[in-house]
């Protein structure tokens, strides 16, 4: 009989690639399982030997214990880690690894074992003095790394650095491909966008400032860590679309029985309050392209647009700037209005509805032409006679005198330092702690990822359909 397998040089047929079942299709597996679907029945649904299916009904306790435990449902590898520390700061690790992801800071494997030696310190339970610990110590190793890799299927997580100068070849030649395809293809400043996210922590204040130091005092009062993700929007020619705004309630007690649809914000929900992949499609579809639609016609130009996905840090910087100024003005207005109210009372009666209603105007004192000279390094032949952000500094000086207005410890003698430190601060990243805190169970991966310090491009235009 005939081979079905091509012949290979040695005249051997060549080896059938092993399929690993991811932990979702064990888990489907248990689940018919446990329905009473035999053995035979969902081995012929998968494709796989009834060996195969015992064995994963065999480890039913492993396999679900490690979905329960956070570990992604499209990992292949259910090793159990016996060491209740490791478990903990493998889920802190994994966590962090997403929050660095979504703030396309790169990472190698030397990097995460750093990491997760310093999360491991944290939750190792303390040795008793003169009792010799009798669990092997923690080292990171490069065996440790693999399996963590495995376990977590982290595929894109690199082990040396020579992805780092390939990426900055790739972003040097960037700028001159993306002009080569907005002239090939006849794209306006009108029609080519960009948008990019940036978290705001949007009750923060200067690390000097007795709000703050009351709020670290306070247990369970941590309201200056509450974030809300911006995804800004803007054209080369300046034009500014409505913001997505996820945050992690999705009916706040400010919000209630107000319509979701008229706020000037694009509302959405998620419990990190982060841009994912389904949050971001959900702004294109039913805010990004219908604006757009709009915009353009209202220009009478055709619905042929360049959309970019990254890099607007002149945009982020001038709108933190701005609605820091705002939440400062707040409290002086407030104080001004009611000499028995203090900064401390101000501070907490504001709520995401003010946060809203700052961002909106933070966004509406953002010039066109600020926005378009962020187009300086992509694409220099749009942008109009660029004079730097002068408006970020009026912003910074602002928010001193406001501050010292307002008075009080951390406020009187406040420096332009600290509040360029604040604006900045917004862009900090997740602590051990906050690591440790935060659910792993929700996490889903961010929207906005770089694949060579490059943006995504997508394209769009009237007489084809959309493709993502």
């Amino acid at each position: 009989m005939a081979s079905n397998f091509p012949p290979t040089s040695s005249g051997a047929p060549p080896k059938k690639q092993r399929s690993v079942p991811t932990l979702e299709e064990k888990l489907d597996v248990l689940d018919l399982l446990k329905g009473g679907t035999s053995v035979d029945s969902v081995a012929r649904k998968y494709g796989r030997n009834e060996s195969s299916i015992h064995a994963i009904k065999i480890r039913e306790r492993e396999i679900r214990e490690a979905v329960a435990s956070s570990a992604p449902r499209t990992a292949k590898v259910t090793s159990q880690v016996h060491d209740k520390a490791l478990v903990k700061t493998e889920k802190a690790l994994n966590l962090w690894l997403e929050d660095m992801n979504r703030k396309r800071v790169p990472i190698n494997g030397t990097m995460l074992q750093e990491k997760a030696l310093s999360i491991y310190a944290m939750f190792k339970p303390p040795t008793e003095e003169g009792q010799p610990s009798d669990k092997k110590e923690f080292k990171a190793s490069q065996g440790w790394l693999n399996s963590f890799r495995n376990r977590f299927n982290l595929k894109s997580v690199q082990t040396t650095g020579e992805v780092a100068s390939a990426n900055e070849e790739a972003a040097k030649a960037y700028p001159e491909q993306l002009k080569e395809i907005i002239e090939e293809r006849g794209y306006l400043p009108e029609q080519v966008f960009n948008a990019d996210e940036t978290v705001l922590f949007w009750k923060k204040m200067p690390t000097r400032t007795y709000i703050l130091k009351s709020e670290q005092q306070a247990p369970g009062f941590k309201a200056a860590k509450d974030r809300v993700t911006v995804s800004l929007c803007g054209s080369a020619a300046g034009h500014l679309i409505k913001p997505g705004l996820p945050y992690r309630s999705a009916n706040p007690h400010a919000l209630k029985g107000k319509n979701k649809n008229l706020l000037p914000v694009f509302w959405q929900s998620n419990k990190k309050a982060w841009v994912t992949a389904a949050t971001f499609l959900d702004w294109f579809h039913k805010c990004f392209i219908l604006e757009v639609k709009q915009y353009l016609e209202e220009k009478g130009l055709d619905f042929k647009v360049l959309l970019l996905v990254d890099n607007a840090p002149g945009v982020i910087s001038c709108f933190k700037a701005t609605y820091t100024r705002l939440t400062f003005s707040r409290i002086l207005t407030a104080m001004d209005a009611d000499p028995n109210v203090n900064v401390m009372e101000c501070w907490k009666s504001f709520n995401i509805a003010d946060c809203i209603t700052y961002i909106k105007q933070a966004m509406d004192a953002i010039k066109p032409e600020t926005v378009n000279a962020c187009w300086r390094n992509l694409w220099k032949d749009c942008v109009n006679d660029f004079k730097g952000f002068p408006a970020i500094d009026k912003e910074v000086e602002c928010i001193v005198q406001v501050a010292r207005q307002v008075g009080g410890d951390g406020f009187v003698d406040i420096l332009e330092e600290e509040i360029e430190e604040l604006i900045e601060g917004h862009r900090e990243t997740l602590t051990n702690e906050e690591s440790s805190r935060e659910n792993s169970d929700s996490c889903q991966s961010p929207c906005f990822s770089r694949k060579n310090n490059q943006q995504q491009l997508l394209e769009l235009n009237q007489s084809q359909p959309l493709h993502l």
